[in-house]
């Protein structure tokens, strides 16, 4: 039997695109195979959003580059967002089989079958991501070992950040046909599945491209409708993206998880406007309150970038104490990395190392204080908790990721995928004990 093997780096959306990619390759017979063993098909899925990332992808095709010279009818596949960024750097490598641009993922096979017979040039279908006006649809109603769904609806960005790359590598804002992601999300019910996690490149732009009224919220109503789904999570959305339609579907709805994941990037607002974001930390907060209003319960993640160009220690400490009376869950913290070509790879006053480190020390441990703040919360309040098994921990326990985004120990053996309340006994490992309501 033929063999693939697939690596991926970066965001959750990359992993969502292996899948689909893998998938289209089992059902012509491939069988899936670790990346460290010999394979007939070797897939790069590659990140830019740091030099690490960067770093990680060329060592990984160098690795598949390997199994080439021992097996010359090995074919070496990269895409992603440092392969459309990166296209001469990355072809110098070696004898790479294809290049693939972001808005090509959903042909990779017939590619790699095309390249095989020796019906294709390697360069004649790779495209400049900026000239894209279609949404490149990906779909598979296979997730393994994956408890929830996590469906792509959405890709590209038409903020141009300063610290940014993405809409370089990603392009503009472009939205999968409402009528094609229902079709997937009913078929995925019918495979087990009852947790939707939406997600886009800036999922909040949905439908915002196209001419019409369809957007983010009608999407979230017709998801709501289905039979079968029984929590919707949103990856991700801009502060500024929580429109008045959108906290009022919010209110009615009866399916949307209590857990909002929002990028902040600075609580500076000296600093949110040399990244040329479209909100101050004011605005942000006003936001989180209206948020809170709804689901006084809700878990909030937050996304920041430390060590941004020009960001003194006076400026750092306006973000942390922000954030200290801020009433958040976690963050999700990034080192800021040059990105070539943005706007603040050219700025000076660029940050060292060592003090982004020691800076990304501080925030780790107000986000773990911050985390156990809201745990002794929803415990005090005896806060009903809903989720969806993921696996036994052992032969007694079985755990899952709740709707509040704390994780969740059951003593029971429950079917993966299963949906359950529950009410809180106490604090367990890394989150909670619960009983089946």
């Amino acid at each position: 039997m033929r063999k693939i093997a697939a690596i991926t780096f970066g965001c959750k959306i990359n992993q969502y695109e292996t899948s689909c990619v893998i998938d289209s390759f089992v059902k012509h017979g491939y069988e899936l195979t670790e990346f460290d063993q010999p394979a007939d098909i070797f897939i790069i899925n590659s990140c830019t959003v740091t030099n690490r990332t960067d770093q990680k992808s060329r060592t990984a095709l160098r690795k598949a580059l390997k199994w080439k010279e021992i097996n010359p009818h090995t074919v070496v596949v990269i895409t992603g967002c440092y392969a459309q960024r990166n296209y001469d750097e990355i072809a110098a490598l070696g004898d790479i089989d294809l290049i693939v641009d972001n808005n090509k993922k959903d042909k990779i096979y017939d590619l790699v079958d095309a390249i095989t017979d020796h019906k294709i040039a390697k360069k004649e279908y790779f495209e400049d991501i900026l000239s894209q006006e279609n949404f490149s649809e990906l779909s598979t109603t296979n997730l393994p070992e994956r408890s929830r769904a996590f469906v792509k609806v959405q890709d590209g960005c038409d903020y141009y950040c300063t610290y940014c790359a993405i809409p370089f590598a990603r392009g503009h804002s472009r939205s999968r046909d409402p009528e094609k992601v229902l079709k997937q999300i009913k078929l995925l019910v019918e495979n087990g599945y009852h947790e939707f996690v939406l997600a886009g490149i800036n999922l909040g732009l949905y439908g915002q491209e196209k001419d019409g009224n369809y957007h983010l919220v009608d999407l979230l109503e017709d998801i709501e409708a289905i039979e079968g789904v029984e929590i919707i999570r949103l990856s991700s959305v801009e502060p500024q993206l929580f429109s008045d339609k959108l906290l009022d579907f919010f209110r009615r709805s009866k399916k949307m998880a209590h857990h909002f994941h929002i990028p902040l990037q600075s609580g500076s607002d000296t600093i949110l406007e040399k990244m040329e974001r479209k909100y101050t930390s004011n605005f942000f907060k006003k936001n989180l309150d209206n948020i809170y209003k709804i689901y006084p319960d809700a878990a909030i993640g937050i996304d920041l970038i430390v060590g941004f160009p020009g960001e003194t220690e006076e400026l750092f400490k306006e973000t942390y104490t922000f954030l200290e009376n801020l009433d958040f869950t976690y963050l999700h913290l990034f080192s800021y990395s040059k990105r070539s070509g943005t706007p603040a790879a050219a700025m000076s006053n660029q940050i060292h190392g060592d003090e982004k480190k020691r800076r990304i020390n501080l925030l780790h441990e107000l986000s773990n204080r911050k985390t156990e703040e809201y745990l002794n919360k929803i415990i005090a309040e005896k806060t009903t908790l809903k989720g969806v098994i993921e696996h036994r921990k052992d032969d007694q326990i079985s755990t899952g990721l709740s709707d509040h985004y704390i994780r969740f120990y059951v003593k029971e053996k429950l079917p993966q995928r299963s949906v359950i309340n529950m009410e809180i006994f106490g604090k367990y490992s890394d989150g909670v004990e619960v009983k089946v309501i």
